[in-house]
């Protein structure tokens, strides 16, 4: 129960429009729009684009849509999810906007918690903790993707760990309707489009603060997109990150540093040798010059350099963050872990 005065402040909170897109997603969309139904902030509308589903994911919708006005369902023109993500902004009305997967759940205090630090500022991105879970174990890369995107989120190194993964959970974040209205267009996206959208925040100076309270439950199945889809695998993502890497941090012809040969390290190279940047090739491994990779003791903090070999086991991970700051590197500044 809301009591009257939380129900009175509730009120004149300004309206939020929540973005989502759902293909195929049966199994779970009842218990999703639930959730957002039972959301303590109320002045909420749900923008819904079907995107091409082929089961009763539409029907579902429907009769939601029947229920309660807020709920507005649309069909995608054109399939997949950044055309059905602006075709969702385009018929948005509220102040503030959010994203939301059909497949998740939404924690019942998720619109207020965002809510409260998205509207200090048009350049914030409000965001808060994730968790993973599942109808049988979540897997341990999942996991550490959920511990990670917390610890950023408690340290407040957003930007230092911008180039490592995504630093915000794609249906984890809140901003001002005018972000979309005047500094990105939403059509423009390129997959994988939740990372791309936060690069695009960060060239443009947005901030991203975190509340430290549980606002997103992401569920783990075998159907996830992010589990099936090429745009969401580890090429793609390291072709963006890179990409924005030479676009943002470099200067014309600037020669940089990177840091180990192993799978990432070797796909980094191969992207800086497509844009002709000129680099020079590390490996904790190696002792010596072995075909064009050194050995780190020949690292040089006078030159920008990208960290790709950052150890799982939490003691080797010390080790390598000591040897780091003896040669005066200093995360977000000088070094970049990917």
């Amino acid at each position: 129960m809301i009591n009257a005065a939380r129900l009175i402040l509730i009120m004149k909170q300004a309206k939020v429009s929540i973005l989502m897109t759902a293909c195929n997603a049966e199994r779970y969309i009842a218990e999703c729009i639930q959730s957002i139904i039972a959301q303590d902030f109320l002045d909420w509308e749900l923008i819904v684009v079907d995107d091409f589903s082929t089961d009763r994911t539409f029907h579902i919708l429907l009769e939601f849509a029947k229920q309660d006005s807020r709920i507005h369902l649309f069909r995608n023109t054109s399939k997949g999810i950044i055309p059905a993500i602006a075709l969702a902004f385009s018929e948005a009305s509220g102040q503030f906007i959010t994203r939301m997967d059909a497949d998740d759940i939404m924690p019942s205090s998720k619109l207020t918690d965002l809510y409260k630090i998205a509207q200090f500022s048009p350049k914030t991105i409000s965001t808060g903790q994730v968790q993973y879970f599942s109808e049988s174990q979540v897997t341990e890369g999942y996991q550490r993707y959920q511990d990670w995107l917390n610890e950023v989120l408690a340290e407040k190194t957003f930007t230092e760990n911008i180039y490592r993964e995504c630093i915000v959970a794609s249906p984890n974040w809140m901003v001002h309707r005018s972000c979309f209205d005047v500094e990105i267009n939403l059509a423009s996206l390129n997959y994988p489009e939740d990372y791309d959208l936060v690069f695009k925040w960060y060239q443009k100076g947005f901030k991203f603060i975190g509340t430290p309270v549980l606002t997103h439950l992401w569920r783990e199945h075998p159907g996830r997109t992010s589990r099936n889809s090429e745009i969401y695998q580890q090429d793609s993502f390291f072709r963006l990150k890179t990409n924005y890497f030479i676009k943002l941090e470099l200067k014309a012809n600037e020669k940089i540093q990177l840091i180990g040969a192993g799978k990432k390290g070797k796909l980094v190279a191969k992207i800086l040798k497509e844009n002709s940047i000129p680099f020079a090739w590390f490996d904790y491994q190696k002792k010596e010059e072995i075909n064009g990779v050194l050995s780190v003791q020949n690292l040089s903090s006078q030159f920008k350099t990208i960290l790709t070999n950052w150890p799982v086991d939490e003691g080797l991970r010390i080790e390598v963050k000591k040897f780091i700051d003896s040669r005066g590197f200093v995360f977000g500044k000088n070094i970049w872990l990917f």
